[in-house]
């Protein structure tokens, strides 16, 4: 597994300065936004970031900018852009940007994303934008909502702003946050009234694990449901030490599951020496649904390689975008197209691009690395 971060790059990011970037509000007030190293004006902040990005970034700001103002939050960037976190105050926005910054960190390490902007190997590509016209680059969007209320009119504001979000306040205004590929944003209550916080519900780790889901999509657009998922446990994992964002899943959480399934994976393994891993088994796993066993075997899946053969991961990802690219939209002859949001890569299609970026016996050294874990061996290649 790629090395923990450490406590003096964490140290770094608690130091660096404070700048902020004044955005318009209604009745002339201004917004602050944290950026790094300087404060800039709203003019200023479009000069000092790439012309695509920080349209992108004036972009969501607008989206959400009344919201901010009405409640009394604090919004700040990323260093490289990224990332637009909204937090209701500078203190915890501190604390969040830290997290913000290990991810993005650990995130790179895991997928190294070939275009960080999101921009041509993504959206463009698919026909589709992440804010609206002129706005491929706009940055992942993170909210977390200090109140019950907030949250609903948040909701309520987003569907009044942008015809394509109308439906977000009856798809979750019942739950305590969600991931929304088509706002590329996530949106949680840092304390959801019916849930425990710390050892349910821990507001920290919500924000790691949907800023890797997000960060998968607009690096490489949609991807199977077991490697997306999957890559955001590693990351959380390695980031936070433990997993407690588990996305639809309804039923009890065990404590031992909080890190893995390491050990469920091995007693499972240890049983089917003569039965490996098939890619059927969890490659058909159905977006927004929970499946228990296609979830332990993904989590396994990713762990070997991002252990030990860490290349295949960015370029199945990237082989994974293509099969997307070419199912997601179909062109008649007469110049026509439509879309198809619902097409997923067949498995035998994943399996052919797995092959192609590692070879055979990839499944059968997977299947070793989950009965051995940390005691694995790579199998010489024939």
């Amino acid at each position: 597994m790629r090395p923990y971060l450490t406590s003096l790059f964490a140290l770094a990011l608690m130091t660096i300065p404070t700048a902020t970037a004044a955005v318009a509000l209604p009745g002339g007030e201004e917004l602050e936004v944290s950026l790094r190293g300087k404060s800039f004006g709203a003019a200023e902040l479009t000069a000092e970031l790439p012309a695509g990005q920080a349209s992108g970034v004036m972009d969501q700001l607008d989206l959400y900018r009344d919201w901010i103002g009405a409640n009394d939050y604090h919004a700040s960037l990323s260093q490289d852009g990224r990332v637009l976190l909204v937090t209701s105050s500078k203190k915890i926005a501190r604390r969040r940007m830290k997290l913000v910054e290990e991810t993005l960190e650990s995130f790179d390490g895991l997928l190294s994303p070939p275009d960080q902007t999101g921009s041509n190997g993504t959206f463009n590509r698919l026909g589709s934008s992440v804010g609206g016209p002129g706005s491929a680059q706009a940055p992942v969007v993170l909210v977390e909502v200090r109140k019950e209320q907030e949250y609903r009119s948040l909701l309520t504001g987003l569907g009044a702003a942008r015809e394509d979000l109308a439906s977000l306040v009856h798809q979750y205004s019942q739950r305590p946050g969600f991931s929304e590929e088509q706002c590329t944003a996530a949106i949680w209550q840092e304390a959801p009234a019916d849930m425990e916080v710390g050892k349910v519900w821990r507001s920290e780790n919500e924000l790691v694990n949907r800023l890797v889901r997000l960060l998968v999509f607009r690096s490489y657009g949609p991807q199977p449901t077991w490697l997306s998922v999957a890559a955001a446990w590693s990351v959380e994992l390695e980031v936070m030490r433990d997993i407690y964002c588990f996305p639809y899943r309804g039923e009890f959480v065990g404590v031992g599951e909080h890190g893995g399934w390491e050990s469920e994976l091995k007693r499972e393994f240890k049983k089917r020496k003569k039965n490996p891993l098939s890619l059927d088994e969890f490659a058909d796993w159905r977006r927004n649904t929970w499946d228990d066993h296609k979830a332990q075997l993904a989590f396994g899946m990713v762990e070997y390689l991002s252990r030990h053969e860490p290349a295949v991961l960015s370029e199945v990802a990237e082989a994974f975008r293509l099969r997307y690219q070419a199912g997601y939209r179909t062109t008649y002859p007469d110049g026509t197209w439509e879309t198809n949001p619902a097409y997923e890569i067949p498995v035998d299609d994943q399996l052919d691009v797995l092959v192609a970026a590692s070879d055979p016996e990839l499944l059968l050294r997977a299947s070793d690395f989950m009965r051995s874990w940390n005691r694995y061996r790579p199998r010489r290649k024939r």
